[in-house]
C-alpha cells in the first residue's frame, strides 16, 4: 500500500478501511502485458511463461502490485491504478514498443505513463524489471540472426522462381535454399551461442556493442535488398554484429554461395 494514499485517504474522508477494493490487475501485471505484447510482435514466444516470470520479476521490486490482485487497495489508490494501467494499455494499443524492443537508446530512456506517478519509486524499477525478464536470450538472438539471413535468401530466390522452385534446382543446388543456408553459417552461429557473443547486459551503463549491433540489424532488416544479402559482403548495418571481421567474411561468403547454386 502507497504511504500517500493512506494518507490521503485518512484526510479526505476522516479514516476509511484499506481493504474496499475488488480484486484488479495490478502495475506490475499491466506493465508485463505490455512488454510481452512488443516481444511477441518481434519474436515467437512461450506468452505465458513469459508473462509469469516477467509478473513475478516485477512484483520482486514493486511488492505492493500484489494488493491489487488480492484487492487491499483502498479506493482512491484503486482509482488511481485504474487510470495508470489504462494509461499502459492506450500505449500497448498504439504500439509504442521502443522502450522493449526498440535501440538501446530507446530502452536506456524507457519510462512509465506519467499517470503512472501514484506507483511511486517503484514504477521505473517495475520498467526496468520488464525489460530484463522479456529480453532476447543470447542463444534465441544467435539463432533468429542467422534464420533471418537465412529466410531473407529463401525469400529472395523464390523471387526469381516466380514463388515456386522446381525439385530439379533444389535437387541440383543439393538442398533448399534454407537448409543450404542454415548448414553453411552453422559453424558461425554455433561460435556466436558458445562465446556469449548476444549476451543481455547486466547494465544498461555497460553495452554489449554485438548484441546490439545485431539488434539494430534485425530491426531494419525489411528495408536490406536481395542484392545486399548475396553480395559477398556484410550489408553495413549488420557488419558490427560479430566478432571478427573473418566471420563476417564467412557469413557473406556462405550466403554468396547460396546465391549462386540457385542462379538461373
Amino acid at each position: 500500500m502507497k504511504l500517500q494514499s493512506v494518507v490521503l485517504c485518512a484526510a479526505l474522508l476522516g479514516g476509511c478501511s484499506l481493504v474496499k477494493s475488488e480484486p484488479q490487475r495490478s502495475y506490475c501485471e499491466a506493465v508485463c502485458d505490455w512488454a510481452v505484447g512488443c516481444v511477441s510482435v518481434e519474436r515467437e514466444v512461450d506468452l505465458e511463461a513469459m508473462r509469469a516470470s516477467c509478473v513475478s520479476a516485477a512484483e520482486a521490486v514493486d511488492p505492493a502490485c500484489a494488493d491489487a490482485s488480492a484487492g487491499a487497495l483502498d479506493p482512491l489508490t484503486s482509482e488511481a491504478l485504474s487510470a495508470c494501467t489504462e494509461a499502459i494499455d492506450a500505449s500497448a494499443s498504439a504500439g509504442e514498443c521502443d522502450g522493449f524492443t526498440g535501440s538501446i537508446d530507446d530502452i536506456k530512456t524507457a519510462t512509465t505513463a506519467p499517470e503512472c506517478a501514484s506507483e511511486g519509486a517503484a514504477a521505473q524499477e517495475v520498467i526496468t524489471a520488464a525489460q530484463s525478464s522479456t529480453a532476447e536470450t543470447n542463444e534465441e538472438l544467435c539463432t533468429r540472426f542467422s534464420e533471418s539471413f537465412c529466410l531473407k535468401a529463401e525469400s529472395c530466390i523464390l523471387g526469381d522462381y516466380a514463388g515456386e522452385i522446381p525439385q530439379e534446382a533444389i535437387d541440383a543446388a543439393g538442398g533448399t535454399p534454407y537448409d543450404l543456408c542454415v548448414a553453411g553459417v552453422s559453424a558461425i552461429t554455433n561460435e556466436c551461442v558458445s562465446s556469449d557473443r548476444y549476451a543481455p547486459e547486466e547494465s544498461l551503463d555497460d553495452v554489449n556493442l554485438a548484441r546490439q549491433a545485431a539488434r539494430e540489424c534485425l530491426i531494419g532488416f525489411d528495408a536490406l535488398t536481395c542484392d545486399e544479402i548475396f553480395s559477398g559482403e556484410m550489408p553495413e548495418l549488420c557488419a558490427g554484429s560479430f566478432s571478427s571481421t573473418e566471420d563476417a567474411a564467412a557469413f557473406a561468403a556462405a550466403l554468396y554461395e547460396i546465391g549462386q547454386a540457385y542462379a538461373n
